[in-house]
């Protein structure tokens, strides 16, 4: 394949937002940066699963999707033809951030220590609590702690856990934490990662790397050598060799 060959191919990327540094790392670097022109798509996980059942639905271009198992496996059912789970990247940890310059104290130790201290804040940043997975922990653990929004000054919900992450850093001098995933803290360098949920309420998400069959049509020869790269894209991003680098973005 050419150059030219490859720079017409199109690749197109949805996941969950957990997934994104991995995938950009991978995508920016060599070989994979020349192989195709990629789209890429993050969002909340309920949200990514339901963008993905439309494109199978109504013949729209995906090539690869990051879910959790079992909306792969939902997935799968729906369309066994078509959809394929091709490995694990491991399992990220749903828990706090706060600005790494900021020198106060957030005790998360105990349950009882995180509701004192989600009850002293100024302003908690939230990913979605009904369309991310974190979101919608967190939503659970507030109500099995009796949290509710009178005890809580200010709460500002964003798309996922990186947006939150990323709006921290407009709150400096504030008594500010965020809930996201350990995944989505990468290339925040305003942001530290304090810590997971306290247990009983720890939480730890697996997410797997799903292989979409491009649908029949006029350009088949196209469409099977966009196919066969996501395949070889897809192998690479869970391939247990990089099992070292992947923990290093926050995969345990």
């Amino acid at each position: 394949m050419t150059t030219a060959d490859s720079a017409q191919l199109q690749v197109h990327i949805f996941s969950a937002g957990a997934a994104r540094v991995w995938i950009e790392q991978t995508l920016s670097a060599s070989p994979w940066a020349g192989l195709a022109n990629y789209s890429t798509r993050y969002a909340a996980l309920q949200s990514t699963l339901i963008e993905v059942q439309g494109c199978l639905s109504q013949g729209l271009a995906c090539h690869l999707t990051v879910l959790t198992p079992e909306t792969a496996r939902a997935l799968q059912q729906s369309w066994p033809d078509r959809v394929e789970s091709l490995g694990s990247l491991g399992r990220a940890a749903t828990g706090w951030v706060v600005l790494a310059s900021d020198p106060q104290d957030y005790d998360i130790s105990s349950p009882a220590a995180l509701s004192q201290t989600v009850r002293e804040l100024d302003v908690m940043l939230v990913p979605d609590l009904q369309a991310s997975s974190g979101g919608r922990h967190l939503n659970q653990v507030l109500q099995q702690l009796q949290l509710t929004a009178g005890d809580i000054q200010a709460v500002r919900s964003f798309p996922g856990g990186a947006q939150a992450v990323a709006a921290l850093a407009e709150y400096a001098g504030s008594r500010v934490m965020a809930c996201a995933q350990s995944t989505e803290v990468q290339g925040a360098n305003h942001a530290r990662y304090l810590g997971p949920f306290p247990s009983p309420h720890d939480l730890s998400t697996e997410y797997v790397v799903v292989l979409v069959r491009s649908h029949p049509g006029p350009l088949a020869m196209k469409h099977a050598q966009e196919f066969a790269l996501a395949r070889r894209l897809g192998m690479h991003l869970c391939e247990p060799r990089l099992r070292a680098q992947r923990m290093q973005l926050g995969f345990a």
